[in-house]
């Protein structure tokens, strides 16, 4: 019969085999792995592994460098001061402060309202996350109630990171924030915060810039309600901003309320304090473009300069660059005033005014006036429009002719001039002959055309070209060719702008010295670096005994000639109006501590100066002398407010004459009824019929007016009715040759004015006065 005891132990196999205890008590297959000590073995190996994990990753993860965005600044345009804004550049209106400048009432306001804790936290509130989650669930997704993340969180993903929304994102943010936690002063990561947070409008970011558009003053001024308003529209600005509606209005005040209940709660503010605190007023958002009016010329203007001198486009909108400007504050609003009231308005349509003002040896532009609005008109009418200069550029023929000897006492033709190498004649104005032989002070006063070509073909145009270049203008290349050739270079044929001309005119007012212009005067970096700085170094480019007897020409044109508008300014001014044919109308002149110049045209780009001005507010002809220089006169009285009254030099009388008065016939002794001892001088206006003549006497073809009809010039005439200032009998006061005994004295210290009589034929006498 079989044993049993082989069955048994059988069975105790299989059972042994099947997961239940063997012989001595212990769980055999599966079993042994599902018990709960397995399972606290299991739980403690899985957070080993994730602190391990946690730690690898921490470990791993690097601060990254800031990111474009966050370092992106505004770069700002001062004017001339250097401390008053003129305008910004900007990829993300963004203006960085230090902490200094943040009123501590502002550091405890946002503290209150975005992270009560962050003195206390590490860089992240585990707490705060729950509560948001919380929040978020509550709120069916919306995340209004505020996040969870500390002040340093939200520096760390405005600063390093993105605003994406993803676990890898967040868990990176929290990393860096522990570890910026470690490394910074709480202080510096919420100042870092305050530069660097959104606060909505048109792309404001940053305390400082916030300041400035909530309140409209820099943050540094702001009180403890202000403070907490703005704390307050921190969180969502384009909800908690009260001057888009009620219901925001509405949620500011609540909003406020929380936040200076904040920081009463962090012992920022006392209760007795908070009671008192109100609403603060809130600036609603000025929406203007930046380039918008005329000063949107200037800060154009800067802009090209900049990239001209090296800058980038990134450098200037993103760089936070502090840009010092020459423009001065009152002299451009002196521009634009003057342009306002002056300007013509009837039948002017399309009509531009362009205006520069330079300072003499220093090329800085002070002022400039481009047009009405740089957005509705980008063409700048003071930079970009090269028009032709009339009789604005005869003062350098002058100052050329000085510089090779020929004295202002030289005669040159007042009289149509024809000469085969001219081609068709050359005419004044109005085809008014004035004599023969008129000195230079006279053709200068009522800018006549034929005696400075005369004066051309005498020097050569190549060497009026390069005395204008000298001081300032400049010409296209082929253009500058062709007018070395042509005596009529003198005459303003050639394509100037207003700024070149202000330029130049500024050497005349340096006594000669010549200084390039320019708008910018320094660039300093947000680190304190300055890679830019215009330091002038002037150059010597005409003697100033040359410039002195220009100088004194130029003032006789304002006190007896085409520009007398410029009498109004009250102040010692020299200057020259310029009209070609009826396309361009000039007034250009100085003093000794500006120089200005303005142009009057039609068109823009290619057709700038094309147009034809006859007919503006009525007149047959357009001319420097009255429109522009009353735009001038305004200006620079506006401008020079405030400056001392200066003089200029005394003439330095440089040269000799060139084809200079005859000596008269000796005349009889007077009988009893023949005049004064020097002719009949009668009315003034006497016939010249003695050998002396008087002061007024005949021109050329013997009549007795001396032809010099007003309507000639290029100011467009006098009141007909309004009598000749009466002739002078005794010398002036200025410097002067010692008359001979049989010589009239002269009218002034450069010899006789028009009138040309010896040289002309025809019965006039030796002289005339130098009337306008």
């Amino acid at each position: 019969m079989p044993s049993a005891t082989p069955e048994r132990g059988a069975r105790r196999y299989a059972a042994g085999r099947n997961g239940k205890k063997d012989g001595k008590g212990r769980r055999r297959g599966w079993r042994r792995f599902v018990s709960w000590k397995a399972f606290g073995l299991y739980a403690l190996g899985m957070m080993l592994l994730g602190v391990a994990g946690v730690s690898i990753a921490y470990a791993m993860t690097d601060i990254p460098e800031a990111n474009a965005f966050a370092r992106s600044e505004a770069s700002i345009v001062y004017w001339n001061d250097g401390e008053t804004e003129l305008g910004r550049f900007s990829a993300e209106n963004r203006e960085t402060v230090d902490i200094s400048e943040i009123p501590q009432a502002c550091q405890d306001a946002v503290v209150a309202a975005e992270d009560r804790s962050f003195y206390e936290n590490s860089g992240f509130d585990p707490v705060g996350i729950v509560r948001a989650g919380i929040g978020y669930i509550r709120n069916n997704g919306s995340t209004a109630a505020g996040g969870g993340s500390t002040i340093t969180q939200q520096y760390v993903k405005n600063y390093y990171l993105t605003q994406e929304q993803t676990p890898t994102r967040k868990i990176q943010e929290i990393f860096i924030s522990v570890k910026i936690d470690r490394q910074m002063d709480k202080d510096d990561i919420l100042a870092a915060y305050l530069n660097t947070i959104w606060f909505g409008r048109s792309g404001l970011y940053g305390i400082q810039t916030a300041s400035r558009s909530y309140y409209g003053k820099p943050v540094s001024e702001l009180n403890v309600a202000e403070c907490a308003g703005l704390a307050g529209i921190l969180r969502s600005p384009p909800r908690y901003d009260p001057t888009v509606g009620p219901e925001n209005t509405e949620r500011f005040n609540n909003r406020f309320q929380y936040v200076v209940d904040g920081m009463v709660e962090i012992g920022a503010l006392d209760e007795a304090t908070a009671a008192t605190l109100v609403p603060p007023a809130v600036v609603p958002e000025q929406s203007t473009n930046r380039y918008g009016g005329p000063n949107g010329y200037l800060l154009r203007q800067v802009r090209e300069e900049l990239l001209d001198n090296g800058f980038t486009e990134e450098q200037i909108d993103t760089g936070g660059l502090r840009i010092t400007t020459t423009f001065d504050p009152q002299a451009q609003a002196a521009a634009i005033a003057a342009v306002d009231a002056e300007r013509p308005k009837e039948n002017a349509e399309g009509v531009r005014v362009g205006l520069a003002a330079v300072t003499p040896g220093d090329g800085a532009v002070v002022a400039m006036y481009g047009g009405p609005d740089y957005v509705a008109q980008p063409f700048n009418d003071a930079i970009a429009a090269s028009v032709q200069g009339g009789s604005a550029v005869k003062p350098f023929t002058l100052a050329a002719a000085l510089e090779q000897g020929i004295s202002l006492e030289s005669r040159y033709s007042g009289n149509t001039l024809t000469d085969p190498i001219l081609g068709p004649p050359v005419h004044n104005q109005g085809d008014e002959e004035y004599g023969e032989a008129v000195d230079l002070v006279t053709a200068t006063e009522s800018s006549m055309n034929t005696a400075f070509v005369d004066l051309a073909m005498d020097i050569g145009p190549d060497t009026i070209v390069d005395t204008q270049l000298a001081a300032g203008l400049s010409y296209a290349a082929d253009e500058e060719a062709d007018l070395r050739q042509n005596p009529r270079v003198t005459i303003g044929i050639g394509h100037v702008r207003p700024i070149d001309m202000a330029e130049s005119y500024a050497t005349l007012a340096a006594g000669g010295r010549h200084a390039d212009w320019y708008t910018v005067r320094s660039v300093s970096e947000p680190g304190g670096n300055v890679p830019y700085r215009v330091e002038p170094a002037p150059e010597s480019v005409l003697d100033p005994g040359v410039v002195a007897d220009t100088t004194y020409a130029l003032t006789q044109v304002v006190e007896n000639g085409s520009g007398s508008e410029a009498q109004e300014l009250g102040r010692p001014a020299a200057g020259k109006t310029g009209t070609h044919e009826d396309l361009t109308a000039w007034f250009s002149g100085y003093t000794p501590q500006l120089a200005a110049s303005v142009a009057i045209f039609r068109g823009d780009g290619e057709t700038a100066g094309t147009v034809s001005l006859d007919g503006v507010e009525g007149f047959e002809t357009f001319t420097g002398g009255r429109f522009p220089a009353r735009i001038w006169t305004a200006f620079m009285r506006g401008a020079l407010e405030g400056m001392e009254v200066e003089e200029f030099p005394e003439p330095a009388e440089v040269g000799e004459p060139v084809n200079p008065t005859p000596t008269p016939t000796p005349t009889p002794t007077p009988t009893e009824d023949s005049g004064d001892e020097n002719g009949d001088n009668g009315d003034g206006n006497g016939d010249g019929g003695d050998g002396n003549g008087d002061e007024n006497g005949g021109d050329g073809n013997g009549d007795g007016g001396g032809g010099d009809d007003e309507s000639g010039n290029e100011w467009g005439g006098v009141d007909p009715e309004e009598p000749s200032p009466e002739p002078s009998e005794t010398p002036s006061d200025e410097p002067t040759e010692e008359p001979s005994p049989t010589e009239d004295p002269p009218g002034n210290e450069w010899g006789d004015a028009n009138g040309g009589g010896g040289g002309g034929g025809g019965g006039g006498g030796p002289g005339g006065d130098r009337s306008p």
